[in-house]
């Protein structure tokens, strides 16, 4: 038979009361009283203090950034704007600027200069309007190798400003057209079959001008969608190549009447040198509507460019058609 042998051993027990500390020993049931003691409330207390003491400097940092920020907000700076419209090309003076204050935290394209000296002496990069906000883009440390009139166009180079009357064209201004024709009665300066050539042939000398009582007068549109460089008063100052504008002057060597249209900006360029006379006014060219009665000038990109004065091209030119 087996004998089993089962030992319990008990550890005394301690337990916390208010005033102290007792020991039980559970096999004796006997209790001893300890010597120290806790204060109960004394843990509590000191974790409610430490939120308190928290919770104050969370407010008082909060309370100095949101003063902080306001005052950063309220922070503004001199800005640097036009005082009035600057051409492009001028060279600008004090009078030419103003100062505003602006926000000092912005975006950076409204940066700009916060010292006029930045800018006094400097040269307009482009035409700036009254109360424009200046930024390094829009002026220059030297002046434009280009002629500027006072509207801030610039001419081109190998183009050349050519004056014509305004006097029966109306209201206009620079951002505008200009249809240019003449009114004449010699057929051969505005016959675009003949003049329809590849670019650099030298057409041979028309026969001579024989003027009768029976030649019909006709109009002709020798140009379309020209710029307008700058108006002065009554004339406008065409922006043209120089074989432009000695066609304008060979013209008035004939003795020609001109004539001129505004045209808009964004329109196409009609037909050059189209010709017309009273008899062949037909019904449905002026009760048609524009779409369908509009004649614009094809843009010809010759691959074959022959010198002035050869006297023909070669067999094979690829050109292209109206």
């Amino acid at each position: 038979m087996f004998r089993v042998h089962l030992e319990w051993r008990l550890q005394p027990m301690v337990l916390c009361t208010e005033g102290g500390e007792q020991r039980m020993n559970l096999s004796t049931g006997q209790t001893q009283r300890g010597v120290g003691t806790i204060a109960r409330s004394s843990v509590p207390r000191r974790g409610r203090l430490t939120g308190i003491v928290v919770l104050v400097i969370g407010i008082i940092v909060l309370f100095a950034a949101g003063v902080y920020g306001y005052i950063e907000s309220r922070r503004v700076e001199p800005v640097i704007i036009a005082a009035r419209d600057i051409p492009y090309g001028r060279q600008i003076s004090p009078d030419d600027l103003s100062v505003i204050e602006m926000p000092y935290y912005r975006p950076e394209p409204l940066r700009g200069f916060t010292d006029p000296g930045e800018v006094v002496g400097k040269y307009a990069a482009r035409t700036m309007r009254a109360n424009d906000l200046l930024n390094a883009t829009m002026i220059s440390d030297i002046p434009p190798d280009t002629p500027v009139y006072p509207n801030g166009r610039q001419l081109l180079p190998n183009m050349v400003p050519v004056p014509f009357s305004l006097e029966n064209v109306g209201p206009i201004n620079d951002s505008d057209l200009l249809n240019v024709g003449f009114i004449a009665d010699d057929p051969v300066l505005c016959d675009r079959a003949r003049a329809d050539v590849q670019f650099g042939v030298v057409l041979p000398p028309p026969p001579p001008l024989v003027v009768t009582d029976s030649s019909p007068g006709y109009a002709c549109r020798l140009m379309s969608a020209v710029e307008i460089l700058f108006i002065d008063g009554s004339v406008a100052y065409l922006h043209l190549t120089p074989a432009q504008s000695l066609t304008l002057r060979a013209l008035q060597a004939r003795g020609v009447q001109f004539w001129a249209e505004r045209y808009g900006a964004a329109s196409n360029p009609l037909l050059y040198m189209e010709r017309l006379d009273a008899s062949q006014v037909v019904l449905p060219e002026l009760t048609r509507p524009v779409s369908e009665t509009i004649r614009v000038e094809p843009q010809r990109l010759p691959s074959y460019a022959p010198p002035i004065g050869a006297s023909s091209p070669p067999e094979s030119p690829n050109t292209d058609s109206d």
